[in-house]
């Protein structure tokens, strides 16, 4: 699934080329991608313009004029490619955007059908209904907020850095690669840590995610920018899927076990498991 790094690397790549462009004709190929509304989606979005591109999470958002935004969430093999419209079309193309006097199209595709795409009206300021449920940005919380928002609770850390209430945009990669960083265990219970421990948790999670924004993105299955591009933050994973493998820190073996329902891979020696 694309995570934070991915999302961001993909908003860069767009903004530039997207912005104050009209939409023209909407396509849409399969309807289950739309989230709302699926039969009015290609018909409301003609004549719209795109006034800005955001990132919030995992999520793409386009304000648009008219008081409404467009909400893209890749979930696990979705993308947004930007490509001249003469281009075949790709399998698993599901919703083709062009504009007018652009020679180029704005492509949804995704393999799994997960991804979806929402309309929402919104008034200028407010914030989007689709998303109140998000916590905070990693990369801009302070090291104040983020120990307080760990008061008290008891699931282990991994499962809470997953948590998208919790934050916004970390998923199992950069949490296995953080948590290796900061030498906690993913079953530590997130109560269990010091102030030494969090602050070296904050600031390796702030770290790591930036590394992996300025190598594009981790490409370990079907990832690729909105130009086709491949990241190439998977040449610095030291734990994830690397099962097996010996540690870059310290020679054991990497291990993995499942925390929380998903894969977590860490080392045991690195990250021993504290008295909890």
């Amino acid at each position: 699934m694309p995570e934070l790094p991915e999302v961001e690397t993909i908003l860069r790549g767009l903004r530039d080329q997207l912005l104050n462009l009209t939409f023209s004709r909407i396509e849409v190929r399969l309807k289950k991608s739309i989230a709302n509304a699926p039969q009015s989606f290609a018909s409301f979005l003609p004549q719209r313009k795109i006034l800005s591109v955001e990132r919030r999470g995992k999520n793409i958002i386009f304000h648009l004029s008219g008081g409404t935004a467009l909400l893209v969430h890749l979930r696990m093999t979705g993308s947004l490619r930007f490509m001249p419209a003469k281009d075949p079309v790709a399998k698993h193309t599901h919703v083709i955007f062009s504009f007018g006097n652009s020679p180029f199209q704005l492509r949804f595709i995704d393999p799994r059908q997960f991804g979806r795409l929402i309309l929402e009206k919104k008034q200028r300021g407010e914030n989007l209904k689709a998303l109140v449920h998000l916590g905070p940005e990693p990369l801009a919380i302070s090291f104040r907020e983020f120990s307080k928002r760990l008061v008290g609770r008891r699931r282990a850390i991994k499962s809470l850095l997953l948590d998208q209430s919790f934050l916004a945009g970390v998923g199992n990669i950069y949490a296995d690669e953080t948590l290796h960083r900061a030498g906690i265990h993913p079953r530590q219970r997130a109560d269990t840590l010091g102030e030494k421990d969090l602050r070296r948790l904050c600031g390796n999670l702030k770290k790591t995610l930036r590394e992996a924004i300025r190598a594009g993105g981790t490409s370990v299955r079907n990832y690729v920018d909105a130009h086709g591009s491949p990241g190439g933050f998977q040449k610095s994973l030291s734990v994830y899927g690397r099962k097996g493998e010996k540690c870059p820190a310290c020679g054991s073996t990497i291990t993995r076990e499942r925390v929380g329902g998903r894969s977590s891979f860490y080392c045991p020696k690195c990250q021993p498991l504290l008295p909890q």
